[in-house]
């Protein structure tokens, strides 16, 4: 039986366009699909290579990542308000249309996923999958005793549940510790709103791992792309399948 896809989707995965763009140039009939105009929302997987946009046929998709440190006082998101800068300004300019995974705050640093695929990105984000984050975080005031530790049956914060979280002191100070800490779900500032509740003051908060990927030694700003037979392996170990890989 033939499979049924979104064209939009298809168009998106490409990297030619967004989602919404895609749809849009489909109503205005620049797709063709076997040289025919193509007003339809619904492909069957047969005729993925047989899309055109204005004539041209559509890339294949290969899947790339890159590992990217975002430096503090950057946004992940394209829009910049309040005087905001989003982190994209200093993307080198030979990296082409991706998108980010997860997202850290404008304060925050360390790093972050950056790919053309959405799958990937949704898999990646969906807490279901128990994709592990690892942080670095400096924080000052004091902790009593074992109560991080705590933390690993979850916990409920202004009516907000955040499930379990792995918390270890590195250190052993009166007032100024660093802690490592694994998050599961990556909920909007989760970290920050869990320490406040211990009365811990977040000094630098610092993402070095996402799942296989690590931000290594990568300087706040610098990139690098994984090779694809790394790639490959980094895939297989959370059990990610490329169903929209069609290259």
């Amino acid at each position: 039986m033939k499979k049924k896809i979104r064209l939009a989707k298809i168009i998106c995965h490409s990297g030619y366009c967004s989602r919404a763009e895609a749809e849009k140039i489909i109503k205005m009939g620049r797709v063709t699909i076997d040289d025919n105009p193509y007003a339809e929302f619904i492909i069957s997987d047969s005729q993925i290579g047989r899309i055109k946009i204005d004539g041209k046929p559509i890339q294949k998709l290969s899947l790339k990542v890159w590992c990217f440190y975002k430096p503090k006082g950057y946004v992940c998101s394209t829009r910049e308000q309040y005087g905001q800068k989003s982190f994209f300004r200093i993307l080198p300019k030979e990296i082409p249309r991706v998108m980010s995974v997860g997202r850290l705050d404008i304060e925050s640093e360390g790093l972050l996923i950056l790919t053309n695929s959405p799958e990937l990105s949704n898999f990646l984000e969906r807490p279901k999958n128990k994709i592990e984050r690892k942080y670095i975080v400096n924080v000052s005031g004091k902790i009593y005793g074992n109560s991080l530790e705590s933390l690993k049956n979850g916990i409920t914060v202004k009516g907000i549940r955040y499930k379990g979280l792995k918390v270890r002191n590195l250190t052993n100070f009166e007032d100024n510790n660093i802690l490592e800490i694994k998050i599961y779900e990556g909920k909007n500032r989760e970290i920050r709103k869990i320490l406040s509740y211990f009365k811990l003051t977040v000094k630098l908060l610092k993402r070095t791992h996402y799942g296989p990927f690590s931000v290594g030694k990568l300087n706040p700003g610098g990139i690098t792309e994984i090779k694809d037979s790394k790639l490959k392996k980094y895939l297989d170990k959370i059990d990610f399948k490329d169903a929209n890989n069609f290259g």
